[in-house]
């Protein structure tokens, strides 16, 4: 698929998660942003996300439709730990 050649795995980069190429940046965060944040807003994503060309949000985004389990389950992870540490508090 034409958009695999921007998207990685890096061990210990955000814990092996399928990230930008040469980034940190995790395809979850821009599902997320772009699906809730910024409901279906491509510009305001790469607002929030200066350091990404507008091809590699696409491609995130892309990944994602093509694997939407696997994000989600990332997604979900997430938050579960976001709340366990807020409970913690």
């Amino acid at each position: 698929m034409w958009f695999e050649k921007h998207i990685n795995r890096v061990p210990g980069v955000q814990g092996g998660e399928p990230v930008i190429v040469g980034t940190r940046t995790p395809v979850r965060t821009i599902a997320v942003l772009f699906h809730v944040t910024y409901p279906g807003d491509r510009a305001e994503v790469g607002c929030a996300l200066p350091h990404l060309q507008p091809e590699q949000i696409d491609a995130a985004l892309a990944y994602y439709d093509h694997n939407r389990d696997e994000i989600d389950g990332y997604i979900d992870e997430h938050h579960r730990a976001f709340e366990s540490l807020l409970a913690s508090r």
